[in-house]
Formats: structure tokens, sequence, C-alpha cells
């Protein structure tokens, strides 16, 4: 939900960069049958994301709340 640039800036190993805009015409590359989690920077398009995708069918999506912002602090916390 992130876009290009702060992508560029850090992201989640693993994760599938799917911009907010361009969720509707890439729906078929959210993977199905496993649980997902929807970022963004802060938590506020991600939350717009994970009711598109559930209004679409995924059933098992969630919204990581504070975004890529507040994962991002918690990981350097944990490294100590």
């Amino acid at each position: 939900m992130r876009t290009c640039g702060e992508r560029e800036a850090g992201f989640i190993d693993g994760s599938l960069h799917i911009a907010l805009a361009e969720l509707p015409a890439r729906l078929d590359e959210n993977p199905t049958g496993r649980p997902l989690v929807a970022h963004c920077a802060s938590g506020h398009r991600s939350s717009i994301a994970a009711s598109f995708l559930r209004h679409h069918g995924h059933t098992d999506i969630s919204d990581l709340i504070g975004g890529y912002a507040a994962w991002h602090t918690l990981t350097r916390r944990a490294q100590g």
C-alpha cells in the first residue's frame, strides 16, 4: 500500500508491493488461501486496503497498526 518512494526507504522482507491506487487493477496478485497483512507507512492506507480486500473475498486479512514506521521502530529496538 506504500508508494514506490516509501518502499525504497525500507521494506519488510518478503512483502509484496502494491500501492493502494493500483490495488483494484492488481487484485489477482494477492495470494489466496493464507493470511495477509496490509501495511503502509503509518496505517491509514492499509486500513482502506484491508477493507477493500475483505470486500473482494479475502477473509484472513489484517492491518499492521502503525504501519511500516511502527514495525521498523520495534524491530530496531529488538535488535538492541
